[in-house]
């Protein structure tokens, strides 16, 4: 399991504000914090660093999310098992 802190970045214009901030709570692996400005916190939760990369990149996508900031991961598995799929995911990216 990978546990991550974040903080997105929100567009400008309110109307993609909203339509971002929809969509990321409406998503099972965040948990939305508090909210400053055009800055929210949330904690993202995944059952792996591959899904958690897909993750990122789903954020990213999402319009309206400016940025996606990377304040802290926490990585529950044996380090063999990380290995593997750290080369996996560099082999694909």
């Amino acid at each position: 399991m990978a546990v991550s802190g974040i903080v997105v970045t929100l567009a400008s214009d309110p109307g993609l504000a909203e339509q971002a901030m929809a969509a990321l709570s409406a998503d099972p692996r965040l948990t939305l914090g508090e909210r400053f400005g055009l800055r929210l916190a949330a904690v993202a939760e995944t059952d792996s660093p591959r899904a958690d990369r897909d993750l990122w990149d789903q954020l990213h996508a999402i319009p309206g999310v400016v940025h996606v900031d990377v304040t802290f991961v926490a990585l529950d598995q044996p380090a063999p098992e990380l290995a593997r799929e750290m080369e996996n995911t560099d082999a694909h990216a």
